[in-house]
């Protein structure tokens, strides 16, 4: 009879104790000292049992009708139980909702959001058990573990489910913000794990799979948790979902390309809002119409991911990347004319410091690694290099539209008789200038200062090669090999002197404004100094050597054959009997020319590179002149088509380009 009433107080104990561990997560938050007083119930039995045996062993005692009820074993099974019904009522709830919504269009949606919404609630409360229920408890009963093993078990099998398997079948059918919140939650969900048990995150296999069933948590001793399974368990979710992580990831970043993409097809591909400040400084709405959408995005990317994320990271670099292959596949097609070049330059400027801006936002809101941040100013720098590289690509191309009205206006008379006869006053190059000083007033009203300097530099390169291209456009025109060119060499030599000081001293005169000019000038004009030393030294009109300035023009082109073409034309102008000797002596100077300036061998790269403003250099000119030319010369054809072909494979763009205008 005594031991029977043991029994059935065993028993009463053990269900009183059982219900109140049935609702063991409400008692621990909103009753701590009682769900304290119902552990320590439990150890109290616990001890009680254990004196009891060892006092049976002691005195040998049989007592096999008298045994003790385990009573931690059966309370850390009934906690184990009601946690994971936490977790199943809390999806329940979720599936019932979907299902009550079952008829509209965007059930699926809505369920996908529910289960993470579900999800999500569940991991925060490993922080409320790790911080509020675990001390309420013995540390052996790992309380932590076992709720954080039914978080991880449910969450997966749903999210799993959510996804059409582990290999992630139904990801290509979620929304790019679904996609990202899916990205997020892992995250979230491996911090948790990770930063609660440590030695999870050194874990990246597990001795066997969960889905099908939850983990057995009290193999062997069933009155202690098994650490071993549970850090298992935990460790083979952690890297089952970190996949899921990377497959959802890879889907999200193919979405994000294709959308920024389609994005900037329309803003490059629509005609944009030209605007005109106050000031005169010309713009478009293209910076605005670019960044609106990129803030956008990077500020949706950046709300649903952690500030440690590095899905963050490759989502901006990716976008970044993106933005810079359009900007360098779509820059040609904003400079039309003189007002949209200024107006580009004024833009490309603007989204480089838009881009700087919205990096150091970024930077400063999240907490990137290191190499992340590595990353991120690497991808960032190519697209604001490129920005700016095209701002001034943009100011210095200003100079193909100034110099088209001056071409047909100037370049037809230039060299001409009537500019040998009549213009003592040098009044094409005083026109010339003129025009430039109009152009020039308009370029300080349309663009910044600093792109200003820019296009006058342009202005002046392309100035000096404008000039020394009608002159030699002059010699591929005289045909006659017995008389010079000009009916009075000696007065057309006075008339270039005189065209070359009046451009010069324009110049000269922006100096002052413009400090950065000065070094220039002397570099550029040197051309036209050379040509015309060469032209007076042909003309027997200098006693200087030929040699000497032959070894000057060979400095800046670089080129025994475009050498050789140039000096040839320039005594075919003046002296063109003796074009035959000059031809023989710069081919006696040949090793010595090729010394001295030999072959650019970057040369083909710098032209064909993009940042590369055509029209501004000598060789470059003379040699779109000469793979044309028809002109006989005291050559022969085998090494005049030698000449071409190596010339040809220097300058294949600006060649073929030529050649489909000739056409």
């Amino acid at each position: 009879s005594h031991v029977q009433n043991v029994w059935e107080l065993g028993d009463e104990i053990r269900m009183r104790i059982l219900s109140g561990i049935g609702s063991a997560f409400e008692l621990a938050i909103n009753n701590p000292a009682g769900m304290v007083a119902l552990v320590e119930a439990v150890e109290v039995y616990e001890r009680a049992a254990e004196s009891f045996e060892k006092k049976r062993k002691e005195t040998s005692e049989e007592s096999d009708r008298l045994r003790f009820t385990n009573m931690r074993a059966a309370a850390l099974e009934q906690l184990y139980q009601d946690f994971e019904m936490r977790g199943v009522e809390m999806f329940r709830g979720v599936h019932e909702q979907a299902a009550d919504v079952a008829e509209e269009e965007d059930a699926e949606n809505t369920q996908f959001n529910a289960v993470l919404k579900a999800a999500t609630e569940l991991v925060t409360e490993i922080d409320i058990v790790k911080h509020q229920m675990s001390p309420c408890f013995a540390p052996h009963w790992h309380v932590e573990a076992l709720w954080s093993s039914c978080v991880a078990h449910v969450c997966s099998n749903h999210i799993v489910q959510q996804i059409g398997g582990p290999d992630g079948q139904n990801l290509p059918e979620l929304t790019i913000t679904q996609l990202l919140e899916l990205v997020a939650w892992v995250e979230y969900f491996r911090e948790t794990i990770e930063e609660t048990f440590p030695e999870v995150a050194a874990m990246r296999d597990s001795k066997k799979t969960y889905f099908e069933e939850r983990p057995d948590l009290f193999a062997g001793d069933k009155r202690t948790v098994n650490m071993k399974n549970a850090t298992d368990s935990l460790a083979w979710v952690n890297n089952m979902l970190w996949e899921v992580h990377r497959l959802a990831q890879e889907e999200f970043l193919v979405r994000s390309r294709s959308q920024t993409d389609e994005w900037l097809d329309k803003v490059y591909g629509s005609e944009t809002v030209k605007n005109q400040s106050s000031e005169g400084k010309l713009t478009t709405s293209l910076c605005e119409d670019v960044f609106s959408f990129s803030s956008v995005q990077l500020r949706t990317i950046r709300e649903r991911l952690s500030k440690k994320s590095d899905a963050l990271i490759l989502a901006v670099c990716v976008i970044l990347s993106h933005m810079r292959s359009k900007q360098v596949h779509s820059r040609n097609n904003f400079l039309q004319d003189l007002e949209t070049c200024c107006a580009a330059s004024n833009d490309f400027t603007r989204m480089s410091e838009k881009c700087e801006d919205m990096m150091s936002e970024l930077l400063s809101q999240c907490e990137f690694s290191d190499d992340m941040i590595a990353t991120l100013e690497a991808s960032s720098n190519e697209l604001m290099g490129v920005y700016s590289s095209d701002a001034v690509y943009s100011a210095r191309s200003v100079h193909i539209y100034v110099f088209d009205p001056i071409e047909e206006e100037i370049g037809t008379r230039l060299f001409e008789q009537g500019w040998e006869d009549d213009m003592v006053e040098n009044d094409l190059a005083i026109s010339l200038v003129r025009t430039l000083e109009d152009f020039h007033d308009d370029l300080e009203h349309y663009m910044d200062d600093f792109m200003v300097v820019k296009s006058v530099m342009s202005l002046m390169s392309a100035t000096v090669i404008f000039y020394a291209k009608c002159l030699l456009m002059r010699a591929e025109k005289h045909r006659n090999n017995k008389r010079p060119y000009f009916g009075d060499v000696k007065t057309a030599l006075d008339r270039m002197t005189g065209d070359i000081k009046v451009m010069r001293e324009y110049f000269e005169g922006l100096v002052p404004k413009m400090p950065a000019l000065k070094k220039n000038i002397e570099k550029d004009f040197e051309i036209l100094s050379t040509i015309h030393e060469l032209m007076s030294i042909a003309a027997k009109l200098s006693v200087s050597e030929a040699e000497d300035f032959i070894l000057v023009l060979q400095k800046r082109v670089r080129d025994v054959g475009i050498t050789k073409h140039i000096v040839g034309d320039l005594w075919h102008l003046v002296a063109p009997t003796d074009e035959r000797y000059v031809w023989e002596l710069v081919e006696s100077m040949e090793e010595q020319l090729v010394a001295i300036a030999p072959v650019d061998d970057a040369l083909a790269l710098e032209v064909n590179d993009r940042s590369y403003v055509k029209g501004l250099r000598l060789d470059e000119m003379a040699v779109k002149l000469y793979v044309k030319s028809r002109r006989n010369r005291p050559i022969k054809a085998t090494a005049v088509e030698n000449i071409v072909k190596n010339w040809r494979t220097t300058w294949a763009a600006g060649a073929e380009e030529e050649g489909e205008e000739e056409e």
